[in-house]
């Protein structure tokens, strides 16, 4: 049994023991999603650590986690960094929405797992639709609203097919695409 495989398996068995001890079926939808947010990059972070890609895969889960949040704090009060349920955020109680950074951080994992580690095309879809109910779980939860989540999972995909190249004193950006 590998690592990533015993790293899911561990993920799934928290997962189930963490909705089975919560109260109602709108909390353990919002409580299944919150463990997934942090399963899925965990289980990437496995994954990279046995390909020898941890340091990229870091910096680029940090570089989009650093985006979400600035994001958030460069939006101030506009309508779309509103949070539906109105009681949200340290500094302004109804603020601090846009993007999702909990399905930022889940479609960051899902991309690298189904581009780095994942063989079958069931696996893959597995990963985003694991991602995608995180997204579906802050909506369900009244925590962001749809398109919140949807700039969360463009945020996510988009930094972790992020390329950064050195090269002679320039820093060149670009995007890799694959599906």
């Amino acid at each position: 049994m590998t690592i990533l495989t015993t790293s899911l398996r561990a993920g799934t068995f928290a997962l189930a023991l963490c909705v089975a001890t919560t109260g109602n079926a709108q909390s353990k939808v919002e409580t299944a999603g919150d463990v997934l947010q942090v399963a899925l990059p965990l289980a990437a972070a496995v994954c990279a650590i046995r390909k020898k890609d941890f340091m990229p895969y870091a910096g680029r889960f940090v570089a989009q986690g650093l985006f979400v949040e600035g994001s958030k704090a460069a939006l101030g009060h506009a309508k779309i960094n509103k949070r539906p349920d109105g009681a949200y955020g340290l500094t302004t109680p109804t603020y601090k929405g846009f993007p999702s950074g909990h399905t930022a951080a889940a479609f960051y994992g899902a991309s690298y797992l189904s581009h780095n580690c994942l063989q079958t095309r069931n696996q893959k879809a597995l990963a985003y639709g694991l991602a995608a109910f995180v997204g579906a779980s802050r909506i369900q939860a009244n925590k962001h609203t749809a398109a919140q989540v949807v700039a969360g999972a463009l945020v996510g995909y988009y930094f972790d097919n992020l390329t950064v190249k050195f090269d002679e004193g320039r820093v060149d950006f670009g995007l890799r695409y694959k599906f």
